[in-house]
């Protein structure tokens, strides 16, 4: 699944998106993992951070708005 897919899957359902798909798609983007503490994560793509705390069994939506809103610059 390409990154266009990914966004577009997690834009449709964004109050049952699990930890993991949201990895996946920040992983496409180029984001990588700065930093662990406790459940939250810190990612950072060049000056750019991100962190989202780690919650089961879905993520709150307004991560995933923060994470779309994030990767949209990479898709135009």
């Amino acid at each position: 699944m390409d990154r266009r897919e990914s966004r577009r899957r997690l834009a449709e359902r964004p109050n049952s998106v699990r930890f993991e798909e949201l990895r996946r798609l920040r992983d496409l983007s180029g984001w990588t993992l700065d930093r662990s503490r406790g459940s939250h994560f810190g990612f950072r793509r060049g000056t750019d951070k991100l962190v989202i705390p780690f919650r089961r069994p879905h993520v709150l939506s307004v991560y995933v708005r923060i994470v779309l809103e994030h990767t949209r610059e990479d898709d135009e």
